[in-house]
């Protein structure tokens, strides 16, 4: 019995999370239409979940000698890994453009941006990748009802078009910043209410 109501709440918690999903992702691209519409195909961008298909397309064709043999990321195996998991593929003119894959915290104190990467080759979005998942992580947040944003562990190349977005150091980095130190960045963070 205990056992039966466990599988009844697991899905509840399941449907509660794709119908929250859909909303989020629906938000998220009346945002990406009023902040981009000007610059961007928005009309043919096309958001959601991650697949097994997905996943091999960015081993494939991202990750050639030339480009970036030097991931070693595997998103199928990584979605899966996630509890509380937010994926999203980021599409547009039948181009697959990006991946990213964050979660909600267990109490709901912040969405986090794990990993997100972008199709290295031409693409109609090309240069907008990172926007676009932080209004995607913003738009979670959101319905979600949480006020945080963080970035786990960003490439310290892009802390600076991080911050570009509102997303700041920890005061440990910030200090470490002010004795002219390099920052750790393990984590940014946007308070979007």
């Amino acid at each position: 019995m205990a056992s039966e109501q466990a599988d009844i709440l697991s899905a509840d918690e399941e449907l509660t999370h794709e119908l929250i999903y859909s909303q989020a992702i629906a938000d998220a691209m009346i945002s990406i239409t009023a902040k981009f519409s000007s610059q961007l195909p928005v009309a043919e961008i096309v958001l959601g979940h991650i697949y097994y298909s997905d996943s091999e397309e960015a081993s494939s064709n991202w990750r050639l000698p030339e480009k970036r043999q030097f991931i070693d990321f595997n998103w199928s195996q990584e979605k899966c890994n996630q509890t509380k998991r937010i994926d999203v593929s980021i599409r547009c003119r039948d181009f697959l453009c990006g991946l990213m894959l964050g979660r909600r915290s267990k109490k709901r104190l912040c969405i986090t941006l794990r990993y997100l990467e972008g199709n290295p080759n031409d693409h109609p979005l090309k240069g907008f990748v990172m926007p676009i998942a932080l209004i995607i992580s913003e738009s979670f947040a959101d319905a979600y009802g949480i006020s945080q944003v963080n970035i786990s562990r960003p490439d310290k190349g892009l802390i600076n078009r991080y911050q570009s977005f509102g997303y700041s150091l920890n005061a440990a980095d910030k200090a470490r910043v002010k004795r002219n130190n390099n920052p750790r960045a393990k984590l940014l963070t946007k308070l979007i209410r």
